[in-house]
């Protein structure tokens, strides 16, 4: 008996950042893949080696030596208008800057002029985790913040700036800029991806804070109500 090509089974879709996360896992925990045995007890499960190997080959399909390159230089950006003048975004990007869920913390370490020294240590961080860093960063008053790497316990290099741009009609376009090289091959379309994601959340969480701190203030500069008159005739001052 014949089998009907109608009864055959569907091809298997595979996520390509999925198969590249693995691929970074494997090489985490395997450090050299090739000369590397490890022991019966300690060998991956057959489904999560015949993955890695799936994906390997999808990374060798996908990503090229120089499309990487290319990526880590470009890293991730993104841009929002805000119904703000800058002074108020200004406000609005540190607030977030030090509010920032992505750190377990930020410290000053050293202040000279426009240049700030900060610890900071990230979490969450795709195929790394969590990572310490050590952070320079210049301002320039109401117009952009631009931070480097100094060093790090695992990132190779990280840099970027926030920009902002007032318009004509009194808004103000904001930019943020992130490139992050962790060093591990074939990472840079995974990280990001994930900055991507990231820098459209803060640009929204600065928006909705400008916004609302140009309201208050807007509230806070209304005059007050005119004290009313007494029966005399005459204005109570809250004085005889």
């Amino acid at each position: 008996m014949y089998l009907s090509h109608t009864n055959a089974a569907p091809p298997i879709q595979i996520n390509r950042f999925y198969l590249a996360y693995r691929a970074v896992r494997f090489l985490r925990t395997h450090r050299n893949p090739i000369f590397y045995i490890p022991i019966a007890s300690r060998f991956p499960h057959p489904m999560v080696l015949f993955t890695t190997v799936i994906a390997f080959i999808a990374l060798l399909m996908f990503a090229s030596p120089a499309t990487a390159k290319c990526a880590d230089k470009e890293g991730a950006r993104g841009h929002i208008e805000i119904k703000a003048p800058a002074r108020i975004v200004w406000d609005a990007v540190h607030k977030e800057r030090a509010e920032d869920p992505d750190l377990s913390y930020s410290k000053v370490v050293e202040k000279q002029g426009d240049k700030v020294m900060l610890e900071q240590k990230f979490k969450g961080m795709p195929v790394i985790g969590e990572a310490v860093c050590l952070m320079e960063q210049t301002e320039t008053l109401n117009q952009r913040i631009d931070y480097k790497m100094v060093s790090s316990d695992k990132f190779k290099a990280l840099r970027g700036s926030w920009i902002l741009t007032e318009l004509a009609n009194g808004n103000t376009k904001l930019e943020l800029h992130s490139v992050l090289n962790t060093g591990l091959p074939f990472s840079e379309h995974i990280i990001n991806h994930v900055l991507k994601g990231r820098i459209a959340k803060r640009l929204e969480r600065v928006k909705e804070s400008a916004e609302r701190l140009l309201e208050a203030e807007a509230k806070s500069a209304v005059p007050a109500t005119a004290p009313k008159p007494t029966l005399a005739g005459k204005q109570q001052f809250g004085v005889d």
